[in-house]
């Protein structure tokens, strides 16, 4: 009797031959890290759940296509990402109107802090998708997914003072544009003063 295979090569190797098992012990390894970064996409538990399901999916169907050249968890994160894309505009979040009243805030929302937030939002958005796409990873993983420096390592496939590096760099490039954006519009004060 042999010992069971331990390593992701093994198993990836078990797995590409039609070995469920295998693959069911990659999914395991990998759930986590994917439901974190599918979380990050679809900003709801549920949506998480069913693109992470969905990439394990597609995996298991083109297994044989991997080739070894990056981590098995960059792979699936390409998978995963583009799977939202592919359907994500359908992927809708729960409505505040889905919450208990016991989970919503106590401060009362206006039209002006909705509107403030909102464009926020967008603006840290817009900051983050202009980044560079070695930046707009790393800054994703790190900060929507949640990964931690060496996850983001293990997913991309590269040295953790590279992660360090990257990351470094996308928050100055955002600090920087965040600098350009206060500096060339009026403030907020500025504009409620004179409206």
């Amino acid at each position: 009797m042999s010992d069971p295979p331990d390593t992701e090569a093994d198993l990836i190797r078990l797995a590409q031959a039609g070995d469920v098992a295998a693959f069911r012990q990659l999914a395991q390894r990998q759930q986590a890290f994917l439901f974190a970064c599918a979380y990050t996409f679809c900003r709801d538990r549920h949506g998480a759940e069913d693109l992470a399901q969905e990439t394990l999916v597609a995996a298991w169907r083109s297994l044989a296509r991997f080739d070894g050249r990056c981590q098995l968890s960059s792979w699936l994160y390409g998978i995963l990402k583009h799977r939202y894309l592919k359907v994500g505009t359908r992927r809708v979040g729960p409505s505040i109107d889905d919450l208990p009243a016991d989970t919503l805030p106590q401060q009362t929302s206006t039209p002006a802090r909705d509107a403030e937030q909102a464009e926020d939002a967008a603006q840290v958005r817009a900051a983050v998708a202009s980044l560079p796409e070695e930046h707009r990873q790393v800054i994703e993983l790190r900060f929507f997914a949640g990964a931690s420096l060496d996850e983001i390592a293990t997913a991309l496939d590269c040295p953790l003072g590279t992660v360090k590096s990257r990351l470094h760099h996308g928050l100055e490039k955002l600090r920087k544009r965040k600098f350009e954006m206060n500096l060339f519009s009026p403030s907020r004060e500025s504009l409620e003063r004179n409206p």
